[in-house]
């Protein structure tokens, strides 16, 4: 298989699982692919900018220029490809991509390393949860149990 070639789906609808030394070559194909589409798209401004071109009205197939109106009116953002962000836009993103890792990360664990794992997890949880209710006793046998005060002359 060639590094940029998709494994093809197998009769059931679902990928075959790739092996990371598959996975890593398809992302150097795709990575190779880009650094020569922008390397191309650069020698291609050079030349226009040389040329005096820079300066020529856009194509009608042309993307617009960045922080210049587009046809309808709407200014683009300096990068051409960014949205406006609000905070909540921003966190839901990065929850996406934590979520995203961590499923790739899950989907390469093997089976019986799973297994071990959500045995371990659960120890951990009714560990903390016998320390919580050990904590929940001591407070409230602390609350029952009136402090002895005693009483000192002044003299």
């Amino acid at each position: 298989m060639e590094p940029h070639e998709r494994p093809e789906p197998e009769p059931g609808g679902e990928r075959p699982r790739l092996t990371p030394e598959d996975a890593l070559r398809q992302l150097e194909g795709r990575l190779d692919r880009a650094s020569a589409a922008a390397e191309r798209l650069l020698a291609e401004a050079t030349a226009r900018a040389a040329a005096g071109e820079a300066e020529a009205p856009p194509a009608d197939d042309a993307p617009p220029d960045p922080g210049r109106p587009d046809a309808a009116g709407n200014e683009l953002p300096p990068a051409g490809w960014q949205t406006p962000e609000t905070e909540s836009a921003g966190a839901g993103r990065d929850l996406e991509l934590l979520l995203g890792i961590v499923q790739t990360v899950r989907d390469h664990i093997p089976p019986e390393l799973q297994r071990r794992l959500a045995e371990a997890l659960r120890e951990l949880l009714l560990a903390l949860r016998a320390l919580i209710d050990w904590y929940l006793e001591r407070a409230e046998r602390r609350r029952v149990e009136p402090t002895e005060v005693e009483d000192i002359p002044i003299q």
